[in-house]
C-alpha cells in the first residue's frame, strides 16, 4: 500500500506522525510519503518518513485563523507562486500513490483531492468544530463528493457531518497521542504547587513568555506562605531558542540559579536532548525545560497558557487552564474566544493583567472541587489517548472493503 500524507503546518505534521506510526504497525510493508504544504516537514523527516516536494515557509507559520495582516505578509512572501509549485508536484504523485490522507483543514483536503482525483481520500479535519463554527455547506458538499471518510475533531462535529450526508466519525483526538513523555521529572523534591506556563511554538512565544513570567511572579506573591514551593515550568517547543528565552527573562530581572547539586532532569553524560534550567526572581522560581513537554504537563497542577494545541493537550490531560489575551499575534481575543468555546469549562478566562491572572490561578489552586470539574470538562472535550490506533483501524477497514469490491 502506497500512502501519501498531505499536511499544512507543524502541528499537523506531529498529528500525521502519530497516524503514520499506527498505520506502520498495522501495515509493515506500507510505503509512506509526506508532502507538507506549510513548513519544511522536519519533524516527519527526523522520524524517517520520506518528505517530498517544494518546502514552503510563510511569515504566519500557517496560522489556523490568520489575520488580514498575516495573509498579506504571506502573499508578499510569494505564497501563490510557491503553492503552484506544490500543486504541480502533487499531481506528479498521482502515478505513485494508491491513497491520500490529508491532515489539516478542508483546504488541505481539497488540494490533495484536486491533485489526486482518482485516488481514495481521507481527511483528518483538525480546524473546525461545531463548538466554534461548523463546516460550511460548500465544504460539506465537497466532502460528500470526494472523501471516503472524514475524521472530525469531536463527536458533535462528527454527528453534524453525518446528519448532512458525510461519512464521518470521531475516534478521539490525535494530539492526545502526540505527547512525548521521557519519564524524567522536571520537579525537584519538595516543590509544588506546579504551574505550567505555555507560551506557544511560534515566534511570538518569546513575548508571550515575558507576560507569563510576570503572572508567575504575581502568583508567587498571592499564594499563602505555606505554599511557597511554587514552581513554574516552561516547556520550550522544538525550534525555539533556549538562550533567547533566557534573555527575555533576564531583561525582566530573572537570574539564573546555580544548582548546588544535580538539577531536575539534568542531562547525563553531556546528553542535551532533554533538561532544565532554573531562574529566580525574589521568591518566584521558574524552570525552562526542553525535550520534556509531556513530562511538564503531567507534573502540572494548573496551566497558564497562551498556546493553541498545547492548551488543548493540557485540558485533555485534565489540567485546569487559565488564559488571557496575549501580547503576541496568535493568542488575540478572537483566538481566545474560539478556544474557550472549544474547551468549555476546562478553561478560565482572565483579563490581560498579571495580578488578575494570578488571582484566578490562586483561586483555582485553592478549590479542589473546581479543579476536578475543569479537569473532567477537558477530558470529555478532547477524548482519551489511542485515536491513532482507532483511526488506523477505520482506514484499514475502508481499504479492505475497497480492494474486495473495486
Amino acid at each position: 500500500m502506497k500512502l501519501l500524507f498531505v499536511t499544512n503546518g507543524h502541528g499537523e505534521d506531529r498529528l500525521a506522525l502519530c497516524l503514520v506510526r499506527a498505520l506502520g504497525a498495522s501495515l509493515p510493508g506500507a510505503e509512506i510519503r509526506a508532502v507538507p504544504l506549510v513548513g519544511e516537514g522536519r519533524l516527519l523527516e527526523e522520524a524517517g518518513i520520506a518528505v517530498a516536494g517544494p518546502r514552503v515557509r510563510v511569515p504566519s507559520g500557517g496560522l489556523v485563523r490568520p489575520t488580514a495582516g498575516a495573509v498579506w505578509r504571506d502573499l508578499r512572501a510569494g505564497l501563490v507562486r510557491q503553492f503552484r509549485r506544490q500543486m504541480r508536484f502533487l499531481r506528479e504523485q498521482a502515478a505513485w500513490a494508491q491513497a491520500a490522507i490529508a491532515v489539516g483543514d478542508t483546504f488541505c483536503g481539497w488540494v490533495a483531492g484536486r491533485c489526486l482525483p482518482d485516488r481514495p481520500l481521507i481527511l483528518v479535519a483538525t480546524a473546525k468544530s461545531v463548538y466554534i463554527h461548523g463546516h460550511s455547506r460548500l465544504e460539506v458538499f465537497w466532502m460528500r463528493r470526494r472523501c471516503q471518510h472524514v475524521f472530525a475533531r469531536d463527536e458533535p462535529t462528527a454527528e453534524d457531518l453525518r446528519r448532512r450526508g458525510v461519512p464521518a466519525s470521531w475516534e478521539g483526538n490525535l494530539m492526545m497521542d502526540a505527547l512525548d513523555v521521557t519519564g524524567r521529572s522536571p520537579v525537584a523534591p519538595g516543590e509544588g504547587p506546579v504551574v505550567a506556563l505555555l507560551p506557544g511554538s511560534r515566534d511570538d512565544a518569546y513575548i508571550n513568555l515575558g507576560a507569563l513570567a510576570d503572572c508567575l511572579e504575581q502568583l508567587s506573591r498571592a499564594l499563602a506562605p505555606s505554599r511557597q514551593g511554587l514552581v513554574g515550568l516552561v516547556p520550550l517547543a522544538p525550534g525555539l531558542d533556549r538562550e533567547r528565552a533566557l534573555a527575555v527573562l533576564a531583561e525582566r530581572g530573572w537570574t539564573r540559579q546555580v544548582p548546588a547539586g544535580p538539577s531536575p532532569a539534568a542531562p547525563a553524560g553531556g546528553h542535551d536532548s532533554a533538561g532544565t534550567i532554573t531562574v529566580e526572581k525574589g521568591a518566584a522560581r521558574l524552570r525552562i525545560a526542553w525535550g520534556m513537554f509531556g513530562d511538564v504537563l503531567l507534573a502540572a497542577d494548573l496551566v497558564i497558557g497562551l498556546a493553541g494545541t498545547a492548551n488543548e493537550q493540557a485540558a485533555g490531560l485534565g489540567k485546569p487552564v487559565v488564559v488571557f489575551p496575549g501580547p503576541g499575534i496568535q493568542f488575540n481575543p478572537r483566538f481566545l474566544k474560539a478556544q474557550k468555546r472549544l474547551l468549555g469549562d476546562a478553561v478560565a478566562v482572565a483579563p490581560p493583567d498579571p495580578a488578575a491572572v494570578a488571582a484566578e490561578a490562586a483561586a483555582i489552586l485553592a478549590d479542589d472541587a473546581r479543579r476536578q470539574r475543569m479537569g473532567a470538562a477537558g477530558r470529555a472535550r478532547m477524548g482519551p489517548p489511542g485515536a491513532a490506533d482507532r483511526m488506523a483501524a477505520v482506514i484499514l477497514r475502508i481499504w479492505d472493503a475497497r480492494t474486495a469490491h473495486p
